[in-house]
């Protein structure tokens, strides 16, 4: 368990039971990949090929090591510049709720990338999660069904 953050209590992702978005990442990621509020393993993530998925984990990696720098960095300067009494104002508190923010937004994108690389790692899973993103999907009016193709002379038209 980690110590207080700024006098914020901070835990693990892995120490709490994620069963909504917490963060406005996690509302946003939920919300491109059409997510219900019980799908736990962001299974929207579980439609992209492995290239892709690779290319999702490397750039979540990135975003949360950038979080979590600015987070560090942040931190760093309240602490040596700020004064405890300081902490205590609005400005402070303003302060205190961006430091945390930037934290669960480094551990979101971390865990996005868990998942892509769990997906990567574990094609039987990403087939049965894929399959249960699409029926979801389906079922709330956001993916069309089935895409019929017909060949004309110009080449292949979706309707």
């Amino acid at each position: 368990m980690e110590t207080a953050f700024l006098g914020q209590n901070c835990r693990h992702e892995t120490d709490r039971l994620w069963t909504s978005p917490q963060t406005r990442l996690d509302r946003l990621l939920n919300d491109l990949q059409g997510n219900s509020l019980l799908m736990l393993e962001d299974e929207g993530l579980a439609r992209f090929l492995p290239e892709r998925l690779q290319e999702i984990r490397a750039n979540a990696l990135e975003q949360a090591a950038v979080a979590w720098t600015a987070a560090v960095a942040l931190r760093r300067f309240v602490r040596e510049w700020a004064s405890e009494g300081w902490l205590g104002t609005p400005d402070g508190s303003q302060l205190r709720g961006h430091l945390a923010q930037l934290r669960q937004d480094a551990q979101r994108w971390r865990q996005l990338a868990e998942y892509a690389a769990r997906y990567l790692g574990q094609p039987q899973l990403r087939r049965l999660h894929a399959r249960q993103w699409f029926d979801h999907a389906r079922a709330k009016g956001e993916y069309p069904g089935r895409v019929w193709v017909t060949r004309s002379q110009y080449g292949a038209s979706a309707r």
